[in-house]
């Protein structure tokens, strides 16, 4: 529609563009008149018709829409089921038990030990040497000549030299001793406490729920998208390559050449020897005493009292009570008129009471009332009291005498022995030697390739993709509901208890006592010489020349020597040792055993469950939609004296020109 309007009103535009049919513009006519549509010619005959059209035009506008959109949430409910529960009852069983008592006794043994003992050899040792090997190979090449300068070095040398020194040393020497300890004894006994406990009962009924199933269903739907489709296109590039060539350089290198010499070299050996040593030592010899004590044993006593209880045995009556006059001072009521009793005669006959009122008599009503009776009674009641008595019991003490023993010990000790031996040094010398090397170097190029570059461009396609949605459907199910009563029950449960005891007992312990010794040992230590040595510094003139290059190669030999070495030999001695073995006795004792028994309960216990539940949930959401708008529109029509031989179709036809504030566009004013 709007592309047909703009074409119609440029195309009149071109048509009545020159007005020449009226005879031009002129000025002062109705052409050129402010505010006219279109004038045409000088007369006002010239000019066209306007007359305006009312037309609809769809426009695009969003519009806000309300849909119920299905939502699911989730409800708690309590629910109950029942559980074991197991517990533990506690009964005392008494027992006998036979128990085993080591009693120490004092035995001698002879006893063997090994002892190491160092004993020196020589053992002869093969080991390989790298011996150098020069041969002559003749070079051509391009050459820097060396020519050497003579330098003198100061240097440091370190001497090694031994010192004898002597060490003190700490060594424990163990010593048994005896403490008294006191210890405490957990001594269980059981007491009756009663204890009131609450069952739930449960209680199951049945109701029917109604709830929402989202059922899903698949559309199918077209959609567009994108695709990069790749394509190839070829490009030049320029880069740089290092071609690695080599050169032929003389270099000087040192090489230090080993060789040995004998030194004469004093070393300090330790030699073992043994020592009969008299040694005391404490030797505990036990005791064994009867004694008797007495234990304090708890009982319980039940004790039957009488008490005085009070209960209330009364009742509900019916009894009559007078209620409260009316506001007019008579029996009967207002009337419907709204006028009181004209008096204790009855109510007035102008208003409607058509029954005379009784005698002015109290209003009576009936009601409920609680008449106490207080009855006292004698009731039995039953208690425990706690009696205690002395018990005497018997216990065997041990204890212990201490007795001083002499022993004849074997005591191991060193004496230094100074020996002399020689000794493989091996030194080392230095000496300058040239070799020619190959040295690598690069030089840069620059060359061309080929490569390939990969471009995507974007098409545009379409596919049918199946699309889940989802309908409401409403169902009922029959839902369990579980309700607990509650009830209160009484019962005597066991309570073990524990009361402290102290008690002592003598604990044998071995404390270590520091004693101070000394050795002598041999110190490797060093002392710093300043020597002086001569080295050559070379450098270098480039010449071109044809030589013999020495080329140096290692030759590997074996040689031998004499190594001094010390093996350790195991050589066997004997001892009297005393020591103390503890022979068993078997015993018997009485003792109580708290013994538990399982009892297992069905108890009731409540869980929470998340029940879903769907519901239908307003959403607002922006709608685009095709909206009609009326629009006024002018429309010129041509008068019908005048003919237009270039366009005929437009003497019939209203022409659209829009007003443009003054008259035609092609006029000289």
């Amino acid at each position: 529609m709007f592309l047909s309007v703009t074409a119609t009103i440029v195309f009149a535009v071109s048509a009545y563009a020159g007005c020449g049919d009226c005879g031009g513009c002129a000025s002062g006519s109705g052409c050129a008149a402010e505010g006219s549509a279109v004038a045409y010619g000088s007369g006002g005959g010239c000019a066209p018709q306007v007359s305006y059209e009312t037309q609809t035009v769809m426009r695009s506008q969003y519009v806000t829409e309300t849909r119920m959109v299905p939502t699911t949430s989730y409800q708690r409910q309590t629910q109950t089921r029942m559980k074991s529960v197991t517990k533990q009852v506690a009964r005392v069983e008494t027992k006998q038990q036979e128990y085993t008592v080591n009693v120490p006794q004092t035995q001698t043994r002879t006893e063997t030990y090994d002892v190491q003992v160092a004993v020196p050899y020589t053992e002869e040792e093969t080991y390989t040497v790298q011996v150098p090997v020069t041969t002559e190979v003749e070079q051509s090449y391009d050459v820097s000549v060396p020519y050497t300068e003579t330098k003198t070095q100061s240097y440091t040398v370190n001497v090694p030299y031994t010192e004898q020194v002597e060490q003190t040393y700490t060594v424990q020497v163990p010593v048994q001793k005896t403490r008294t300890e006191s210890y405490q004894v957990c001594v269980p006994y059981t007491e009756q406490v009663e204890q009131s406990y609450t069952v739930q009962v449960p209680v199951t009924t049945t109701q029917t729920q109604t709830y929402e199933v989202s059922v899903p269903y698949t559309e199918t739907m077209t959609q567009t998208y994108s695709v990069q489709v790749p394509y190839t296109e070829t490009q030049t590039q320029t880069y740089t390559v290092n071609v690695p060539y080599t050169e032929q350089v003389e270099q000087s290198y040192n090489v230090t050449v080993p060789y040995t010499e004998q030194v004469a070299q004093t070393y300090t050996v330790q030699v073992p020897y043994t020592e009969q040593v008299a040694q005391s030592y404490t030797v505990r010899v036990p005791v064994q005493e009867t004694k008797t004590a007495y234990r304090t044993v708890s009982k319980c006593v039940p004790v039957t009292t009488m008490r005085t209880v009070t209960k209330d045995l009364g009742s509900y009556q019916c009894q009559a009570v007078e209620a409260a006059p009316v506001a007019s001072g008579c029996g009967c009521e207002t009337s419907s008129c709204g006028s009181p009793c004209g008096g204790c005669g009855g109510c007035e006959s102008s208003c409607g009471c058509a029954a005379p009122a009784p005698a002015c008599a109290p209003a009576v009503t009936y009601r409920k009332v609680y008449v106490p009776n207080v009855v006292t009674e004698q009731v039995p009641t039953t208690s425990y009291q706690r009696t205690t008595e002395q018990v005497p019991y018997s216990y065997t003490v041990t204890s212990y005498t201490c007795q001083t023993q002499t022993r004849m010990v074997p005591v191991t000790k060193m004496r230094a022995e100074t020996r002399q031996r020689m000794v493989n040094v091996t030194k080392y010398r230095t000496e300058t030697r040239s070799r020619m090397v190959a040295v690598q170097k690069c030089r840069q190029e620059t060359r061309t390739r080929d490569y390939t570059v990969t471009k995507y461009r974007t098409e545009e396609r379409t596919r049918e993709v199946p699309v889940t949605k989802t309908r409401m459907e409403t169902r009922t199910r029959e839902v369990p509901v579980t309700t607990m009563t509650t009830e209160t029950k009484t019962r005597m449960v066991p309570v073990n208890k524990t009361r402290m005891e102290t008690r002592t007992r003598e604990v044998p312990y071995c404390e270590m006592v520091t004693e101070q010794r000394s050795r002598t040992i041999s110190v490797q230590k060093c002392r710093q010489e300043t020597r002086e040595r001569s080295y050559e510094v070379t450098n270098y003139r480039t010449e071109t020349r044809t030589r013999m290059v020495p080329q140096t190669t290692m030759t590997t030999e074996e040689r031998t020597r004499t190594v001094n070495k010390t093996r350790m030999e195991t050589q066997q001695r004997s001892r009297e040792v005393s020591y103390t073995v503890c022979v068993p006795e078997t015993r018997t004792r009485t003792y109580n055993v708290t013994v538990y028994d399982t009892v297992t309960e069905e108890v009731p216990e409540e869980y929470s469950v998340c029940v879903p539940v769907t519901t239908m949930k307003e959403v607002q959401v922006q709608v685009c939609k095709q909206v009609p708008t009326t629009v006024q529109v002018p429309v010129y029509s041509a008068p019908a004296a005048v003919s237009y031989e270039s366009a005929p179709v437009m003497e019939s036809a209203p022409m659209v020109i829009p007003a443009t504030g003054s008259g035609c566009t092609t006029c000289g004013n």
